[in-house]
């Protein structure tokens, strides 16, 4: 109290004092002077904190969630004690979302943590806005690549279709991706590989051993695989995620060629449902064989699959060593 007779703007000293007044002297209403004084005197971070944990004590929401913005569109910090607090104090996404300000940095950081803490329904609202915000500037300084392809990734393992599709469909809307999100009539993403492979979300994953190229020649628009004779005897090699109606009939259609490989080459296509049973998976025809073309019904307990092109050493015969062309992949649903 001395020292502020002599310097009334030192906050620091306006937060202390409150923080005896309500902890120590239990006087809540001289805290709040003191505390609103800090904020007075002193626009910056540590009075904006020091309010929003006050008024979370003491467990009110409107002044907590006012202090809470003000908090995060200045915090220089990682902004997660605020983000826990914020839900603390309410589960209800939409009003949380009106507290965090249209800064791309916390946005961002705020899509990570709904991410990691199971908060789903809310994440693609919030990863819309950032791509607002980002506007035209480079999406990779706004974290495309580090953190909304990784969350993308999370979302489609664990079966989550509905918001990965509004995440991918405000990435290609705000120019961030040129890659459309699948539909109904159109489920395969980048089917004639004419796009660079992103390698996230709904395109096409390489997930080949180091024993197998996967090249892409995108003016050709086809992946070229090379086996080296020293692949697993099973492995995987290209995948994508599959929006598909469950239980309907599709058909899925490719060009492949080889000079160097003939039928049964040991590769084929799998279609397994995303968080079902194993052996609800299917299986192509071998990929070289005369008909490039596969004829199957969608497993009924899924609307989510995953598209992966397999290698397995067919019995009696070596590991493969050549090189396969594939291109031309098309999947529609038959009428």
């Amino acid at each position: 109290q001395r020292a502020l007779t002599v310097i009334p703007f030192d906050a620091r000293s306006w937060v202390q004092l409150g923080l005896t007044k309500e902890l120590e002297q239990h006087d809540i209403a001289g805290a709040v002077n003191c505390y609103r004084r800090a904020a007075e005197v002193n626009h910056m971070f540590l009075p904006k904190w020091t309010l929003t944990n006050f008024y979370f004590r003491r467990q009110r929401p409107f002044d907590f969630f006012h202090w809470a913005k003000a908090t995060l569109e200045i915090t220089p910090y990682s902004p997660t004690p605020v983000f826990t607090e914020l839900w603390l104090m309410s589960d209800d996404s939409v009003q949380i979302a009106k507290a965090i300000p249209d800064s791309p940095r916390i946005l961002l950081l705020y899509a990570d943590f709904l991410s990691h803490t199971d908060q789903i329904a809310a994440l693609p609202p919030i990863v819309q806005r950032l791509v607002t915000a980002a506007g035209s500037s480079d999406p990779r300084a706004h974290g495309r690549d580090g953190f909304i392809a990784p969350m993308e990734d999370r979302l489609l393992a664990a079966g989550h279709l509905a918001p990965a599709l509004q995440i991918w469909a405000s990435m290609k809307n705000g120019g961030w991706i040129n890659l459309p999100a699948p539909t109904p009539a159109q489920p395969l993403t980048n089917a004639d590989f004419a796009a660079p492979l992103w390698g996230h979300g709904f395109d096409w994953f390489v997930v080949a051993p180091t024993s197998v190229n996967v090249d892409q020649v995108v003016y050709q628009k086809e992946v070229r695989l090379t086996l080296s004779g020293n692949e697993p005897e099973r492995c995987s090699l290209l995948q994508e995620y599959v929006p598909l109606q469950p239980g309907r009939a599709y058909r899925l259609e490719w060009q492949a060629e080889s000079h160097d490989l003939e039928s049964p080459s040991g590769l084929a296509w799998h279609l397994s449902p995303v968080n079902s049973k194993p052996q609800a998976n299917l299986v192509s025809g071998d990929l070289l064989a005369s008909i490039h073309a596969w004829q199957f019904t969608s497993p009924p307990d899924s609307s989510l699959f995953l598209l992966t092109l397999e290698y397995s050493r067919p019995l009696g015969t070596t590991l493969a060593t050549g090189t396969v062309d594939l291109h031309s992949i098309s999947l529609r649903e038959m009428q």
